[in-house]
């Protein structure tokens, strides 16, 4: 298999799909896997076909390498795009997630802060003028990419932030992975975290997957550490408000019943928007040995709240019980 290279009017010698991470693709170039007819079994998400190199070593390929000027970075769009939005919202969302984690759980310069579902380093940007020297990021997320990107470009520039892999498998950020959530520890000593930000990860995980972050972050939390994890908080007042002022690019449903209290919006892919009730977030809350001081914060994509929303989704503050 092979990774055809058209720039302009040229074709570059095709390349293997090892030499992906290394190549240096110009901004408009257009990609293509061959052959065909193997690339047509690939798995494509959002226009990118994922390729497996290895184990625990696979690349997404979009159909045009397109980059985005930002803070003297240039980022492959579609690496940004796996966000949620595109690049002309990278600095605005950025900023938002900043301003709702100290808003709802508080932020100090000195600390160390774990960003779970980092992708292409939005937040890290953010927290690069705000960290002191004795501040500390980590990111961690499935899209190995996102996580190799981020390696190469921003910690050598900035040594307080450095990033991790997890091959964890998802049908639609990883769907070679070869490990499970359950399987993933975060690497970090107990108590040792100060703030962990979570922005919408566990609207793509399963009950059980939710549970077991929830308890690695009951272990990696210091006493007076907190979370802010956003979700999609289901009830039916939610739902009944989402048909005529919900927020989502798409149609927030949540028909489809995986267990008591969790729903998906599409049986197909169904952590592609994952929904859960009040009682089960404050179950698996318990079951993890996680507490809240607040009530739950009150997100705009349903349209329930209308002026009162503090966010885009809902969110909950957790801290050790």
């Amino acid at each position: 298999m092979q990774i055809a290279v058209t720039r302009g009017d040229s074709r570059v010698t095709p390349i293997d799909p090892a030499q992906f991470d290394d190549f240096d693709f110009h901004d408009g170039d257009r990609l293509a896997v061959l052959p065909a007819r193997e690339a047509a079994k690939l798995p494509v998400t959002w226009g990118d076909r994922h390729v497996e190199i290895s184990p625990g070593r696979a690349i997404r390929v979009p159909e045009q390498w397109k980059l985005f000027d930002f803070r003297t970075f240039r980022i492959p769009v579609h690496l940004i795009t796996l966000t949620g939005a595109g690049p002309e919202t990278l600095d605005l969302i950025g900023g938002a997630h900043l301003r709702n984690y100290e808003n709802q759980m508080g932020l100090f310069p000195g600390m160390n802060f774990v960003d779970v579902g980092c992708g292409i380093g939005r937040d890290a940007f953010q927290l690069m003028d705000y960290l002191s020297p004795e501040g500390r990021y980590l990111g961690i997320d499935v899209t190995r990419d996102s996580i190799v990107w981020c390696q190469r470009h921003i910690t050598p520039r900035d040594p307080r932030f450095s990033f991790h892999h997890f091959d964890a498998v998802n049908e639609l950020y990883n769907p070679f992975g070869r490990r499970r959530t359950s399987d993933f520890r975060l690497p970090l000593p107990d108590a040792s975290v100060d703030r962990i930000g979570l922005a919408s990860v566990f609207t793509h995980l399963l009950e059980d997957e939710v549970l077991h972050y929830m308890r690695e972050f009951r272990r990696v939390l210091k006493p007076d550490g907190r979370v802010h994890a956003s979700f999609f908080l289901y009830s039916q007042a939610a739902l009944q408000a989402a048909r005529s002022a919900g927020t989502t690019a798409w149609a927030a449903t949540f028909l489809h019943r995986l267990s008591k209290g969790v729903y998906a919006n599409d049986p197909a892919y169904p952590r592609g928007a994952v929904a859960y009730d009040e009682e089960t977030m404050r179950r698996l809350m318990q079951e993890a040995g996680l507490a809240t001081d607040r009530p739950f914060v009150k997100g705009a994509w349903s349209g329930l709240f209308g002026d009162e929303a503090e966010e885009g989704q809902d969110a909950v503050i957790l801290r050790r019980a």
